[in-house]
């Protein structure tokens, strides 16, 4: 098995000293998406999608003002999980599960960049009482 580490997303919000810890509180940091894409002997598996090839082509529809305003994702074409596997020698039908840790645009935008695919939450379901 082999395990790839994925910059999905890179998002530079204002508030350095508040999330980088280091910079001056005005300061812009820098968070990234990290994905994981898993070789298995069953095919692909992706962990998270990060933000996907939708998001980059109409950012203001598919992610909203409101998520631009705050996060301030870099929107490169490249940090796309679908450019990065097929990046890796992959075709995005190899990857045969993804598994989403949540449901942020930044960690489920990608989803349909990855159509027919199996994908799976990791948060346990909710039953009625």
């Amino acid at each position: 098995m082999r395990i790839h580490h994925l910059n999905c997303g890179t998002m530079q919000p204002v508030g350095g000293r508040l999330i980088n810890g280091n910079r001056l509180p005005l300061k812009t940091a820098r968070m990234i998406c990290h994905c994981l894409l898993i070789e298995t002997d069953q095919g692909l598996v992706l962990v998270d999608t990060g933000v996907g090839l939708r998001d980059i082509a109409d950012p203001k529809q598919s992610l909203g003002r409101e998520f631009l305003f705050l996060t301030r994702p870099r929107l490169d074409l490249a940090e796309t999980a679908a450019r990065q596997v097929t990046g890796l020698g992959y075709a995005v039908d190899d990857v045969r599960h993804i598994v989403l840790t949540h449901l942020d645009l930044d960690h489920a935008g990608g989803l349909p960049d990855f159509p027919g695919q199996r994908f799976t939450s990791t948060r346990p379901s909710i039953r009625p009482r």
